[in-house]
């Protein structure tokens, strides 16, 4: 045990340094390295805002939502999704093990319930980026369907329409994105035909964009003035049903906060245990650091399992 303790240093070490070159790399790629395009944009005294890279078929997929939770920090990762994702959940795990053996004073075996903390948390942000950004959507999709519903009625072109009233949003909003690199371009790309893909897609992102996508679906392929009238009335009633959801949404992540304020309450609970020379004894005995270690375990996977479980009650 005591030449493990001597080579754990030495090892989150050599674990952190390949950690440090992947982002200084990043960094001096997107800071210290500008591309021509973000030169030139500077130059000419505009902002270019940085999108995530999606190649036609993958949004949704697992390596689009790692690029999705890394790129939160401002961190490019196409084409080395599964690498970065190895290396967050490595260096987590390696943070998460050595504050447990030098802060908390567990021993070396305790300790190593980091290594899945690492994976069990760095999994759950990934899953929270991809459920923040289909949120967002969600939010924004009784703003275009109100502009939409009036658009509609005055220009028959519903591809146009779209892209008209997509750029009303937010800038760079996640519907905006969507709608705009998706729903325009493969539109324009393929037509009607676009439209089972498209659905499709929605569905995967949230079941409101899925029934707004079939709606506009429905009146591209039919159109007429009565299936306008009847698209406005489908769509107010979606409106008010993302109107609930919104307060769902509220509540959930109300009920998110208050869990995290549980955790930090029982971790200053055990970090106060674990440090008092008092009760230091006791606290190294096998029996106490297992069910420190089961306590752990299950604050992190009863986290991650309540949010799926109030994610998809939304």
């Amino acid at each position: 045990m005591e030449n493990l303790t001597q080579f754990f240093p030495i090892i989150g070490a050599a674990l952190g340094g390949v950690l440090i070159f992947f982002l200084g790399e990043q960094i001096s790629e997107n800071i210290f390295r500008p591309k021509t395009s973000k030169r030139v944009k500077d130059l000419m005294g505009g902002e270019k805002t940085k999108q995530i890279k999606i190649k036609p078929t993958d949004f949704g997929s697992n390596e689009f939502k790692i690029r999705l939770a890394f790129h939160k920090f401002g961190i490019d990762v196409y084409k080395y999704e599964k690498l970065a994702l190895n290396i967050a959940r490595l260096a987590l795990a390696i943070v998460f093990v050595s504050l447990l053996h030098f802060f908390f004073n567990f021993p070396i075996p305790s300790s190593m319930v980091g290594l899945f903390g690492g994976f069990l948390i760095i999994n759950s942000m990934v899953e929270n980026a991809w459920k923040g950004m289909c949120n967002e959507i969600d939010k924004e999709i009784p703003i275009f369907l109100s502009g939409f519903t009036s658009t509609i009625q005055v220009n028959p072109n519903v591809l146009q329409a779209v892209e008209e009233e997509s750029s009303v949003l937010a800038v760079d909003s996640a519907l905006q994105r969507w709608l705009k690199d998706r729903f325009v371009r493969l539109g324009q790309e393929s037509g009607v035909s676009a439209l089972e893909e498209l659905i499709e897609e929605a569905f995967r992102i949230s079941n409101s964009l899925g029934i707004m996508i079939f709606l506009i679906g429905r009146l591209w392929r039919t159109g007429g003035l009565e299936w306008k009238r009847s698209f406005a009335l489908a769509a107010a009633n979606l409106e008010g049903v993302m109107e609930a959801k919104m307060l769902g949404i509220a509540a959930g992540s109300s009920a998110k906060g208050a869990v995290m304020v549980v955790i930090g309450i029982t971790m200053a609970v055990i970090l106060i245990m674990a440090r008092n020379p008092m009760l230091s004894q006791t606290t190294s005995s096998p029996i106490v650091q297992v069910v420190y270690v089961i306590t752990i375990l299950m604050m992190i996977f009863g986290y991650s399992l309540m949010g799926n479980m109030i994610d998809s009650k939304l």
